[in-house]
């Protein structure tokens, strides 16, 4: 008591005390579960998911680029024939499957209509030597992963990509077993 006015009392009232402390409260609570989510996302990187971690790295940061021998629509057909693709979008379970196709480019995706797309990737098909000199009856195929999401900082899909970049690799192969094969890294 102040001894001014009876019943106040010096200080904070304990209304605003309370208040304080559950403000308090949940800005520790909020810190703890970012410090959680934080703590599990590393270990899932580090410990838990480490090849997917690496190997997802890799496939989204590396090109594919391919000189062959073959016709831009033959190549579209044998990739689109020999490719494990669904014909089009699952409804329920992901799967890859056929997003465009056109003689320029052929686009994949990974997912399904219940769920979100978790990458998408192409084969662009250009004239060899496109841009400079070319190189009659040789076409440059480039291969690479274009969008992907992540899960606690692990790339979605690492096995699917892997899978294609093994596939569409043996189908353009069998085309031409003589192609020349390059890996970029991206900018």
């Amino acid at each position: 008591m102040n001894g001014t006015s009876p019943g106040t009392t010096d200080g904070i009232s304990g209304t605003l005390m309370g208040v304080l402390a559950l403000v308090v409260l949940v800005i520790v609570a909020v810190l703890w579960g970012k410090l959680k989510d934080y703590g599990r996302a590393k270990a899932k990187q580090h410990v838990f998911a480490r090849r997917d971690h690496r190997d997802g790295q890799q496939l989204v940061a590396e090109e594919l680029h391919f000189t062959l021998a073959a016709d831009r629509g033959r190549i579209r057909d044998v990739v689109l024939s020999s490719v494990r693709l669904a014909p089009q979008c699952p409804a329920v379970l992901a799967d890859a499957y056929v997003l465009e196709a056109s003689d320029s480019e052929v686009v994949v995706a990974y997912g399904s209509a219940l769920s979100r797309r978790n990458f998408t990737a192409s084969l662009r098909l250009s004239p060899a030597g496109a841009g400079g000199t070319s190189d009659a009856g040789r076409v440059d195929a480039v291969w690479g992963i274009r969008t992907w999401t992540l899960s606690d900082g692990v790339t979605d899909g690492v096995s699917v990509m892997r899978r294609l970049r093994e596939d569409v690799e043996a189908a353009l192969r069998g085309l031409d077993p003589g192609l020349h094969r390059t890996v970029r890294r991206r900018r």
